[in-house]
């Protein structure tokens, strides 16, 4: 699985295929598959989806997987197929008979439904999963295990949602806990919930008081709740701390995404603020990073200061070239004229 997914990274989509068809279990196989189009949106990827699940009999292994191939092709902007897909699946689920099997196929439509950006519809369709629970009348200990399943998937689908509708699955997940009685699960999701309150209300201020505690992981995954400026300008303090508190590789994966937002959104950040986080960078010795953010800034003057700044702290570490290299890009002539004249000193 792995190896298939690594080829698929490194843009080998003929040998990704070829090392998921070895995968024997059919399913396993065409969720490997549904990775290498998340990877590659490539097309040709389909046809061993669809020889895949050829090959699966089992009805609700089978709607699962056509769940899983309807997610696909919304991956590759086939709305209308993926459509019709999901339709079968659904048609198909309301013929089983068992109330169990019927609420966990519900729940992995509801998933994939999910991952191709239908909230409303995957909500909809948990509570239906959660519904044939409630009705089964199988004992509960032959449903414990499936209702902690069900509630786990919906809660990790809430943790992925970008929109106000997290709140309606972290709710759906926390009557499902509090029906087995787990008051743990009940209090980290009351706990969450308040966290999503807070940031649709206050947006970046929010996020931006979870770095200033050092809880860097909420505030990494709550920033999807942000508008990309405010999601960029976030990404980059959060960047800041982690390099601050050593933590250098995910700083700089941090760092590219939140470049990545800026070049993907095509938005212009406020230059004060990219300013104010290149001086903290700058202040810690990250000048590679300092020069990248005096690139998005607009201001032809602030940009210009910060680049002198720079070019100063490479010459006070003894590299005059790459200084000089610096100073003789600065867009503002007086400005470049006074730090190629302190160079010089």
């Amino acid at each position: 699985m792995n190896e298939a997914l690594h080829l698929a990274e490194l843009g080998d989509i003929k040998g990704a295929i070829e090392k998921a068809r070895e995968i024997r279990n059919p399913l396993k196989r065409l969720k490997v598959l549904a990775k290498i189009i998340e990877t590659s949106r490539r097309e040709d990827v389909l046809l061993p989806m669809l020889d895949t699940l050829d090959e699966i009999t089992s009805t609700p292994e089978k709607i699962v997987a056509m769940s899983i191939f309807g997610y696909s092709l919304y991956l590759l902007n086939q709305d209308n197929e993926a459509e019709k897909v999901f339709e079968s699946a659904i048609r198909m689920t309301n013929t089983l008979s068992s109330p169990k099997i019927k609420a966990e196929v519900f729940a992995a439509i509801a998933r994939n439904l999910a991952l191709s950006d239908r909230y409303t519809d995957s909500y909809e369709y948990f509570k239906l999963a959660v519904e044939q629970l409630q009705f089964s009348r199988a004992l509960y200990s032959e449903v414990i295990s499936t209702l902690i399943r069900i509630a786990r998937l919906i809660e990790k689908t809430g943790d992925e949602i970008p929109t106000e509708k997290v709140l309606d699955f972290y709710k759906l997940a926390k009557d499902l806990y509090s029906l087995i009685r787990f008051r743990l699960q009940m209090e980290v999701l009351e706990e969450k919930m308040e966290l999503v309150k807070d940031v649709l209300k206050r947006r970046s201020l929010a996020v931006i008081e979870l770095i200033e505690k050092g809880d860097i992981e909420r505030a990494m995954k709550l920033t999807r709740f942000l508008s990309p400026k405010e999601k960029a300008i976030s990404l980059l303090e959060i960047s800041y701390w982690l390099f601050l508190h050593e933590y250098r590789n995910l700083g700089k994966s941090v760092f590219e995404d939140a470049l990545n937002t800026i070049l993907v959104g095509k938005f212009k950040p406020d230059d004060a603020e990219l300013e104010s986080i290149a001086k903290r960078f700058l202040r810690i010795g990250l000048l590679e990073e300092a020069i990248i953010i005096s690139g998005i800034i607009n201001d032809k003057i602030r940009a210009s200061n910060l680049l002198g700044d720079i070019s100063i702290a490479y010459a006070k570490k003894g590299d005059i070239n790459r200084a000089l290299s610096i100073a003789e890009g600065i867009g503002n002539e007086k400005i470049k004229k006074r730090v190629l004249e302190e160079l010089e000193l």
